[in-house]
């Protein structure tokens, strides 16, 4: 058997392959295709709800921060929240942050 026969057999051959789907296969594609939007609508909004949680606690731990910072130095001056109500210019604390 020859090249070119080899050649015009497996032409033959391939000339009659169709391929065809299965039964079902546009209904199961699109299927998958929804389900993979829903899920990422669920992802999106399980995100949504952890990020609401985690401001609002953010939130209140900056409300509790402020709280006892003006309990326990009575102002809300910048000296209050440095910690540097009570210092004086002389005290080394204050020479090291003037440099």
């Amino acid at each position: 058997m020859s090249k070119s026969d080899k050649e015009d057999k497996l032409s033959n051959i391939f000339s009659k392959y169709n391929p065809a789907y299965s039964d079902g296969f546009a209904e199961r594609v699109l299927r998958s295709i929804e389900e993979e939007k829903d899920l990422k609508e669920k992802t999106d909004i399980e995100f949504y709800k952890i990020f609401k949680l985690v401001a609002l606690s953010g939130v209140a731990a900056i409300i509790l921060l402020l709280f006892s910072v003006y309990i326990i130095e009575g102002s809300f001056s910048p000296d209050a929240f440095y910690g540097l109500m009570d210092y004086s210019p002389d005290e080394p604390i204050l020479n090291s942050l003037n440099f």
